[in-house]
C-alpha cells in the first residue's frame, strides 16, 4: 500500500517554512542573549538528559534487573525537562529583549544575532521532528503489518501517510539525507516488523547459520521451554518478560552474550527476505 501524497509533503515543507520562519522572528524578539541560551538550552538538556539516562539505566540495572530501561527513560527525560525549563527562565528574567534595548545600533545588533539563533534553533527542532515522523512511521508500519487499508487504525494510517509523503520523490531524499538516524535502522526495524506476520520470511531468519547457533545455546533453549516466557511472548507483556529471572540470567551468560554481540542482524534479515533477483525460481 502507498500513502504518500503530493498534498500532504507540500504541507510538511510549508509547515517546516513557516516555523523556521516563525522562530527566526521569535529569536529577533528575543535578542542574540535570550536567543544564544534558547538554543543552548535545547542542545545542552538533550545530551544531559541522554547521557544521565544512560547511566541511571546502568546503575538500576544491576540492582533491579529489568526496570533499568524504564528508569532511564524517567530520569532522561525529566532531567531534560528540568534543565530546559530552567534555562529558559534565566535567560528570560536575567537578559533584555531587543525591544528592551535603548540604542538603534545596539538593537540592530541585538535583533540579528537572535534572528541567527532563532533560525539555528528552528533548523535543530525541524531536523528532530523529521526523525520523529519517520520513526513513528516505521512504528505504524510495522503495527498495521498486511491490514488491508481500511482497517489500519485512523492514527497508524496518519503516520504512514506524513512518512510516505515526507520520503516522496527527490525532496525526499533529502529529506532521508538529513535524517540523523541511517536509512539502515528503519530497514532493519521494518524487517523485523515484518517477521511476526510473514511465517515463510521467519522460518528463513530461523534457518539461518548465526540464528540457529543462537538457538543450541543451553540458555536459549532453555527459554524456549519455559512456559511463563511463551506465556509473556504471546501477550506481549514486555514488562513481565524483563523481569523474567531465567531470561535475566541467559542475558547476562558471556557465551550468549558474545553470540549476541558477533551476530550480524542486517545478513540475517537479508537472508530472510531476499531480492527477487535473489529467490530461487
Amino acid at each position: 500500500m502507498n500513502f504518500a501524497s503530493p498534498f500532504w509533503q507540500g504541507i510538511l515543507f510549508l509547515a517546516a517554512i513557516l516555523f523556521l520562519l516563525w522562530e527566526t522572528f521569535a529569536g529577533w524578539r528575543r535578542g542574540v542573549v535570550r536567543s544564544g541560551i534558547h538554543f543552548c538550552a535545547f542542545i545542552f538538556s538533550g545530551v544531559l538528559g541522554m547521557l544521565a539516562g544512560q547511566a541511571t539505566a546502568f546503575v538500576v540495572e544491576k540492582v533491579a534487573p529489568g526496570y533499568g530501561f524504564l528508569a532511564g527513560a524517567l530520569v532522561g527525560s525529566f532531567l531534560t525537562l528540568l534543565i530546559l525549563g530552567l534555562m529558559l527562565f534565566l535567560g528570560a528574567i536575567l537578559f533584555k529583549r531587543t525591544g528592551q534595548q535603548s540604542s538603534g545600533l545596539v538593537r540592530l545588533f541585538y535583533g540579528a544575532g537572535g534572528a541567527f539563533f532563532g533560525l539555528l534553533t528552528g533548523l535543530a527542532l525541524v531536523w528532530g521532528g523529521i526523525t520523529l515522523i519517520r520513526t513513528f512511521g516505521v512504528a505504524a508500519g510495522i503495527a498495521a503489518g498486511n491490514r488491508p487499508a481500511g482497517a489500519i487504525p485512523p492514527i497508524a494510517k496518519g503516520m504512514l501517510t506524513l512518512k510516505e509523503s515526507l520520503e516522496l520523490g527527490p525532496a525526499g531524499k533529502v529529506v532521508e539525507s538529513v535524517d540523523i538516524i541511517p536509512p539502515k535502522i528503519y530497514d532493519i526495524l521494518t524487517k523485523v516488523g515484518k517477521l511476526t506476520s510473514d511465517q515463510e520470511a521467519m522460518m528463513r531468519f530461523l534457518d539461518y547459520p548465526g540464528v540457529q547457533e543462537i538457538m543450541q545455546n543451553p540458555r536459549v533453549a532453555a527459554l524456549l521451554n519455559d512456559r511463563s516466557v511463551s506465556a509473556a511472548a504471546e501477550q506481549k507483556n514486555f514488562l513481565l518478560l524483563m523481569q523474567n529471572r531465567a531470561l535475566l540470567n541467559a542475558m547476562q551468560d558471556p557465551v550468549l552474550q558474545k553470540q549476541l554481540t558477533e551476530f550480524d542482524l542486517q545478513k540475517a534479515l537479508d537472508y530472510a527476505f531476499p531480492t527477487p533477483s535473489q529467490k530461487k525460481p
